[in-house]
Formats: C-alpha cells, structure tokens, sequence
C-alpha cells in the first residue's frame, strides 16, 4: 500500500525542527498567529513518531499473516534507513566538539550506540537532534513485538496498554513541569522530555491507527478535503492557542509527549485515505523528493549550520535573516544531495550486505 501524499508533511514537520532551533524570527515565524506553528519543532517530533508507527503497520503488518516478521532481516532495514546518515551527523559535531568528548568520555559512545536518550545529561549533547533517533532506535526494536501481540490478542489488549501509558505519561510530565523541582536543561528535564518511555505512548498509538486503516482500506470512503483542512487547522489551533490555555488553566502544558497525538492522527487518517486533486498534488515527484530527503534535513540541521555560521556568514555580511534563509537553502540542497548520494545507496548496499 503507497501512500505518497504523507510523504511530504515530513518536510514540513522536519522544516518546523530548523525554525524552531534558528529561525525563530524570520518569516512566518515572525506572524503571531502562526508563530507557535513555524516553530513547533519538538511537537513535530512527536508527530514524526505517531507517523513512524502508522507507516510501520502499513508496512509490516498483514491482514492474514503468513509467516511471522522476520525480526532480523527487518532490523537491518531499519538500521539502514536511519544509521548512515546519523552517523555522518555524529562524526562531524563530534569534530567540531573535540573539547566536550575529552571532558566527557561517556557521551560520543553512548551517542554511537544510540542510547544517550536514555540517561539524563545526554540527550542533547553532540548532535542534539540525535536524540529523536535513539528513541526511534527504541521502537524499531520494539516494534515486531507489539506486531506479534496484535496478531495473537488482536487490537483490544494492546489499545488499553496505550491508553494507560498515555495516560501516566501525561501525569508524570505535566505535574513534572509544574513541579518546584523542574529547571529547564535538568535531569528531570532530560527524562520528562526525551526518555523513550515517555514518547511510546505516540507510537503504538501511531501502530493501532494504521492497523485499523488497513484492515478497513477497502471499504474506506475518499476524505472530505473540508474534513482534511478542518484537521489540519485543528493542529494549528490546539498550537497557538497553547500559551492561552497556559494561562487560563495557571499551568504550564506540554504538547510533546503526545498530549494531542489524537489530533495528529486524524490528519494523518484522512490524508491516508484522501483522493483526487488533493492526492495528485501532493505526490507530486518535488515534493515527495522533499519528503524523502526530510531525514537529511533533520539529522544534519546542526552542522550545516554550524558550517555556515563558522565558513561562509563572516564572508557574506548577511543580516540574520538572510543568514537564516541562506543556510536553509543550503540544508535543503545538502539533504536532497545526502539523500540521493549518500542515504539511499548506503541503505541499498546495506540490505543487500547484511540480508
């Protein structure tokens, strides 16, 4: 099952991560109205992992299952898929930090091993968006397990565990963040925000939405484009309308932990099962060539503008927006290069080394 049209919302959630992290002020960031939205980059994190286990099910998972997943050949894949151009990211902050890795000998090997989310006072070290992917690493693993539990108890069992994990990830961050005891850039902090327990709630939701949508692909009627305009403005509306909803409630409120995945994955259901105009433009080869090179873009945001702001910004006397659209242009053109000379025929030699 293809469902391109997703395909390019990646761009748009990984282009959030980049206002988020350095174009904060810049055009439309710059709109207090959409503010909130342009720079929603760790809430788009969330999104990528609500996504991740709604491909994955589409991917993997069978209807009538025939023989079991193999676990090995489907790890390599994975492995395939996010390591290289981790790596290549890892290698060159890890260049750029020679002073941090002989200070801390523990963090550039807990970064290769893709665990640094799990122990607070790593996770954004080195190459921070790095992060995401050790929790990522953390469902790939999991994922052909919690197939396994759906093809032997069916969807039920496995919806009420992510019911109540949702439920006591939403207590433990919100009474966290409200806490005497939370800082930002803490060990609370660090746990709240990127342990991978407290982003699974996302994923198995993403896994039982795409189980369900492809034992009911057949039957499925095309999605309204009203319906699947009125979903998207209801992400943005649940985004700026966060800091009111603050300061009604006397709160701070976190939307990363997957508090309005139900949101995103309405959006991504109707996109799924969009057709006509709406399906042909999106899968327009452009775009879905963004899509596919938004992995690039999110893994290598930091040296390439690092790169930048060392080689080229002192050269040009740019002013700080231009800088900013400047380098950005520069990420897309280095993502689509990655992603063609790089990603893809690694991950292909890969499969084909390993499988």
């Amino acid at each position: 099952m293809q469902l391109n049209q997703i395909t390019f919302t990646r761009f748009i959630a990984a282009l959030t991560v980049v206002f988020f992290h350095y174009g904060a002020t810049a055009f439309p960031a710059s709109l207090s109205w959409l503010h909130e939205s342009v720079t929603a980059g760790p809430i788009a994190v969330n999104y990528f992992y609500v996504l991740s286990g709604f491909i994955m099910a589409i991917a993997y998972y069978q209807i009538q299952p025939e023989k079991p997943l193999n676990k090995r050949r489907y790890w390599i894949a994975r492995f395939a898929r996010i390591y290289p151009v981790y790596l290549l990211a890892l290698l060159l902050m890890a260049a750029a930090s020679s002073k941090e890795l002989l200070e801390n000998p523990l963090n550039f090997p807990l970064h290769l091993a893709m665990l640094q989310a799990w122990i607070p006072g790593y996770p954004m070290s080195l190459n921070n968006p790095g992060w995401s992917l050790s929790v990522e690493a953390f469902f790939y693993l999991s994922f052909p397990f919690l197939l396994a539990l759906i093809y032997k108890t069916g969807v039920k069992y496995l919806a009420v565990i992510c019911v109540v994990i949702w439920l006591i990830t939403q207590f433990v961050l919100i009474t966290s963040i409200n806490s005497d005891a939370y800082t930002g850039k803490s060990l609370l902090h660090d746990f709240v925000y990127y342990h991978p327990l407290m982003h699974f709630n996302a994923f198995i939701a993403g896994l039982l939405c795409g189980v369900l949508f492809k034992r009911n692909a057949a039957t499925l009627k095309p999605t309204n484009t009203f319906l699947l305009i009125a979903s998207l403005v209801l992400i943005i509306v649940l985004l700026e309308t966060r800091p009111m909803l603050e300061s009604l409630l006397g709160i701070k409120l976190a939307y990363t932990n997957g508090l309005i995945a139900p949101a995103f994955l309405l959006f991504i259901w109707l996109l799924a099962a969009t057709k006509g105009c709406v399906q042909k433009a999106l899968c327009h080869p452009l775009l879905i060539l963004l899509g596919e090179a938004s992995f690039s873009l999110y893994i290598l945001q930091k040296p390439v503008f690092g790169l930048y702001n060392k080689l080229i910004e002192p050269r040009v006397g740019l002013s700080d927006i231009a800088d900013f659209y400047s380098t950005l242009t520069v990420l897309i053109i280095v993502s689509i290069l990655s992603y063609k000379l790089f990603e893809s025929p690694l991950r292909t030699i890969i499969n084909k080394k390993l499988s």
